[in-house]
């Protein structure tokens, strides 16, 4: 309210000091008695959208081969990049995806990254009939696995990450022969600059080989 308060006092100023009307512009009371003249009403303006909520451009797609997938044996700690094998437990997996961020918003920024990605395994049957199962979803490192906040002085790639359990024990009876990662990513800037688009949508999609001991 204080900081309302010159706001207030300066339009009041303004209708003070601002000439009369011409007595032709003054309106012509109505007769008792009188029929009342028909009320025209204007349609409201449009509102304009505002930039946060105006839809994004087109997605971009990420190239499967800028997209890492790396994880770490839960039990002898043996690293594992871009494969799996189907009797191991990964409690902790990284997806990397370099994204040039800097170059879409340069200087000092803060990047927000907002996920809709998850992993599903491929498994055969006995005729080689094949269904995919869900595995784990693909969320950012920290607390909070809806999104996370990077600052662009920091940020070097998007990472996400993802416990699996062991592909031959999700598969069953089936045989596991391919993790697939995929989705949507939504990253968004601030402070902006004039003219830039406040977010920009990349489309994920990448497999890696699931092996079994011989």
């Amino acid at each position: 309210m204080k900081r309302s308060a010159p706001l207030v006092l300066s339009l009041v100023v303004s209708l003070l000091l601002a000439p009369a009307l011409p007595a032709s512009a003054q309106p012509v009371p109505t007769p008792p008695g009188a029929p009342l003249a028909p009320q025209t009403t204007r349609p409201a303006p449009a509102r304009l959208p505002s930039p946060a909520l105006a839809p994004a451009g087109h997605s971009l797609s990420v190239p499967r081969e800028k997209v890492t997938l790396s994880c770490v044996d839960g039990s002898f700690g043996s690293p594992r990049r871009n494969f799996l094998l189907a009797d191991e437990t990964y409690p902790r997996c990284v997806l990397r995806l370099p994204l040039t961020l800097k170059a879409r918003w340069p200087g000092e920024r803060t990047f927000y990254v907002v996920p809709r990605v998850s992993a599903t395994l491929h498994a055969r049957g006995e005729r080689g009939q094949g269904h995919w199962l869900p595995l784990a979803p693909v969320v950012p490192p920290g607390p909070d696995p809806l999104h996370r906040a990077v600052a662009s002085r920091d940020y070097a790639a998007v990472e996400l990450t993802a416990a699996f359990r062991p592909p031959g024990v999700v598969a069953g009876e089936l045989r596991p022969d391919t993790v697939s990662v995929g989705g949507k990513l939504t990253v968004c800037a601030a402070p902006l600059r004039p003219g830039e688009a406040p977010c920009q949508t990349f489309d994920l999609a990448a497999r890696y080989g699931v092996y079994t001991r011989r």
